[in-house]
């Protein structure tokens, strides 16, 4: 158990991203955008614990090091799936012609 919540293990990390490359191509063959939701929602579940399990650990403890790296790599997750969901959000609503808040990735795209 205590492997899947080390996310900063190489294995564990190569497990996340191949989840998050699964559930993104998912979504957007699928065009829906709750997949992603639900993993950002994760997510910030892995966040809250190691941010909690951080607070609890004493001064000077061997694990401080291995926690901030877990957060960094939960950090990085939530990025590429928070951007993700904004592109697969603009993706639906092109297709079923959605008026859109505003574009939300205009900025990211005109700098690529």
């Amino acid at each position: 158990m205590e492997i899947y919540l080390n996310t900063s293990n190489p294995l564990m990390i190569l497990i996340l991203v191949a989840v998050i490359g699964l559930v993104i191509f998912f979504s957007r063959k699928a065009e829906i955008a709750w997949p992603l939701i639900i993993l950002m929602v994760g997510i910030v579940g892995y966040l809250i614990y190691h941010s909690i399990l951080l607070d609890n650990l004493e001064k000077g403890s061997e694990l401080i090091s291995t926690v901030y790296h877990c957060i960094a790599c939960d950090l990085i997750c939530m990025l590429v799936t928070f951007i993700s969901y904004l592109w697969v959000d603009d993706i639906i609503a092109k297709k079923k012609k959605l008026k859109s808040y505003d574009d939300s990735l205009s900025w990211f795209w005109n700098k690529l």
